[in-house]
């Protein structure tokens, strides 16, 4: 598991964890899933963490049909390539995603911006000829 602790500030910690396990993780359900990284804090913290829990919840991406867990990652070294995906190809195909997000990559928010920033572009397009 790799935890994320308190982002922006923010009292909140997110826990990643990917393969197989994650798969299992999904299979066993949001409560199975919190305990075991619940009970994996208190070994790392003391056992006095759980007390210190408030809510928790679980995002099951793998069974998202059109994401199934993955979101883009960068051979070292090659992140620039992303930049030939922001250039439409015959001014007939766009490409947007988390992966075209600039500082906003891997994100559902980066995701979100970069489709609207297309389809922003796609309509001005349309609306010249």
């Amino acid at each position: 598991i790799y935890f994320l602790c308190f982002p922006f500030d923010r009292d909140l910690m997110v826990g990643f964890v990917g393969g197989d396990f994650a798969w299992e993780m999904s299979a066993a359900g949001e409560a199975a899933g919190i305990d075991f990284v619940v009970d994996r804090l208190c070994g790392i913290f003391g056992g006095d963490t759980r007390k210190h829990v408030g809510r928790a919840m679980m995002t099951n991406w793998g069974g998202e049909r059109f994401v199934r867990g993955a979101y883009a990652a960068a051979r070292p070294g090659r992140s620039l390539a992303r930049a030939a995906l922001m250039q439409p190809v015959a001014d007939k195909i766009f490409f947007a995603g988390e992966h075209l997000a600039g500082s906003l990559v891997q994100t559902c928010g980066g995701a979100r911006l970069s489709g609207e920033a297309v389809a922003r572009q796609v309509v001005a397009q349309l609306a010249a000829k």
